[in-house]
């Protein structure tokens, strides 16, 4: 009769881990959103359409 009714076997230690698991990746998405927050991160730099032409020296005076 015993053998009729199995209850599923809980591993607690798996179930702690988890819940660890999901408390520290709520904390480390905080970490993160706090960070971006402080310090963003800028988008792709433009692309400027082209570089400044270089001044030509003036040929000294001898």
């Amino acid at each position: 009769m015993a053998d009729d009714t199995d209850t599923p076997i809980i591993d607690f230690q798996q179930r702690r881990r988890e819940r660890l698991h999901v408390v520290h990746d709520a904390r480390l998405e905080e970490m993160r959103s706090a960070f971006e927050k402080a310090f963003p991160i800028p988008g792709k730099p433009q692309a400027k359409a082209s570089k400044a032409a270089k001044k030509k020296k003036k040929p000294r005076k001898s």
